[in-house]
């Protein structure tokens, strides 16, 4: 995430909606990728029609209306519900950050092709239609469990996946990464990707059937980001895919704060190191678990590089 400033020259963040210096109001230009502000306290700027509405959106749109973002939520929960209301805005925040990785790194990002739900289930809501609701992806549809939204429920089913870290912002990353592979991956570069991640058209329910039955292959930590990334070759291009996400993100924050001013990015992964390790370590002083508690091994490396060139030859094509 870059750094913004207002036109008083006073900092301020991806998702604030107003200066606290100048009190002019904030919105976020999802084509400048920049934090805009009025010109003048008061004088408004082209608002998305949801931002005093359940999603608490800051950006800004071409046209009246919702944003670019807020017409891609197709189902949230009940606003009759009043704990839905804090969901939402937690998840819509998570999927506006999602949408800015996204739009940083030029990947298109097509309101007719991805869409997101957002639902309840009895687990939760004993009032809804659905008992269980997975939070995944099909045929351009994100759908993420509204309780993930909850950091007791999130906390929750950590500790039953046996997950060292579990957010919502992760969820969305990850699910991108399913429904990008079939934007990004074609017959051009198909064999390399098997290559590195196995065929992604083996039998995927009997492959994660057998992970939750068995637990994860030995020794994955060779080879996979995470134990579940060992579960399917889908899976481990998508957890890739998230850190992939995770790994720019923290980067970009780096060098934009200066907590890493002059970053390599031909030597990401050596940065990237030194840079979490110190973020590791300020938790800690803190008392707080880290931030990123996974190793990044050559065969791990290897599978980031080819994402990145994946990601960058999709942009090029626009």
């Amino acid at each position: 995430m870059r750094r913004f400033t207002c036109r008083c020259g006073q900092q301020v963040y991806y998702e604030n909606h107003s200066c606290a210096n100048c009190q002019r109001k904030l919105g976020f230009d999802p084509v400048s990728l920049a934090m805009r502000a009025e010109p003048e306290p008061g004088a408004g700027l082209p608002f998305c029609s949801e931002r005093t509405a359940h999603s608490h959106c800051n950006w800004l749109t071409e046209r009246p209306g919702p944003c670019l973002s807020c017409r891609m939520s197709k189902v949230v929960p009940s606003l009759s519900k009043s704990a839905n209301h804090a969901r939402i805005r937690k998840l819509e925040t998570a999927k506006r950050r999602l949408l800015y990785d996204l739009l940083r790194i030029g990947l298109p990002v097509d309101t007719s092709r991805l869409q997101f739900v957002f639902k309840e289930d009895r687990r939760t809501n004993p009032d809804v239609y659905d008992d269980h609701v997975t939070t995944g992806h099909s045929a351009g549809v994100i759908t993420i469990n509204a309780a993930e939204a909850d950091e007791v429920y999130r906390e929750q089913m950590r500790q039953a996946m046996n997950e060292p870290v579990r957010t919502l912002l992760g969820h969305f990353r990850h699910e991108s990464g399913h429904y990008y592979f079939g934007n990004v991956v074609d017959d051009h570069n198909r064999a390399v990707v098997r290559d590195l991640f196995g065929d992604e058209t083996m039998d995927y329910q009997a492959s994660v059937n057998r992970y939750y039955a068995d637990g994860p292959r030995a020794n994955w930590e060779q080879d996979f980001i995470s134990a579940y990334a060992s579960a399917h070759p889908s899976e481990d291009w998508a957890e890739t895919w998230a850190h992939y996400l995770h790994i720019r993100a923290v980067l970009d924050v780096g060098e934009s704060t200066g907590l890493a001013a002059g970053i390599n990015r031909n030597d990401w992964r050596r940065e990237f190191i030194e840079l979490v390790v110190k973020v590791n370590e300020l938790l800690r002083s803190l008392g707080q678990p880290d931030a990123y508690p996974f190793v990044i091994t050559d065969r791990i490396a290897a599978k980031l590089e080819l994402v990145h060139r994946v990601v960058v030859n999709a942009a090029l094509r626009g």
